[in-house]
């Protein structure tokens, strides 16, 4: 039976970030991994080409050799060990699987602030600090997303909590006391 995209990634995420901790090189390979990630989202062909079985093996490993040359021995080992595999088009979510575990290990969260209307770089920030030390986080990295319909305040959404300090919800929740009262 194959095994599925998402338990590859996972397994090959898990095995990654085992390997890099017990060789202390979790920070320097988290780091190489966001640029390969990047680089291969802005070239897919570069994916296509590794993975593909037109080009031989010999083809696939120089070219790799070229694009990890600046990388640490253990990202460049990995690299060579999806090659060998064929799994090199899992690679994305294999970084995605690795990053999950960085983030939960160093205390990491993503979230998206929801407003009428566009916060800036500064607001994003001191409200992710703000609400990192309310929750014990070491940093939160939040998106804002502009919905005019809630006409003020924000939504917080980050992972599976929701505060809603919408001035939409507020009337809603006066309204419904309103509504209760008579």
């Amino acid at each position: 039976m194959a095994l599925s995209r998402e338990e590859i990634s996972a397994r090959y995420g898990a095995a990654l970030f085992g390997y890099c901790q017990d060789n202390n090189s979790l920070d320097n390979v988290y780091s190489e991994l966001q640029v390969l990630k990047t680089a291969i989202l802005d070239n897919p062909r570069l994916s296509e080409f590794l993975s593909s079985p037109v080009y031989s093996m010999e083809e696939k490993k120089q070219l790799l050799k070229n694009i990890s040359a600046d990388f640490s021995q253990e990202l460049q080992q990995f690299l060579e060990l999806l090659l060998d595999y064929g799994r090199f088009a899992v690679l994305p979510d294999i970084v995605n699987q690795f990053n999950m575990r960085y983030n939960k290990l160093n205390n990491i969260a993503f979230g998206k602030v929801i407003s009428a209307v566009k916060l800036d770089d500064e607001q994003l920030h001191k409200l992710g600090q703000a609400y990192a030390e309310k929750y014990d986080l070491k940093e939160l990295k939040l998106t804002n997303q502009v919905d005019p319909s809630i006409i003020g305040g924000v939504i917080l959404e980050v992972e599976d909590y929701i505060i809603d300090g919408s001035v939409k919800n507020k009337l809603k929740k006066i309204r419904a006391q309103l509504v209760e009262n008579i």
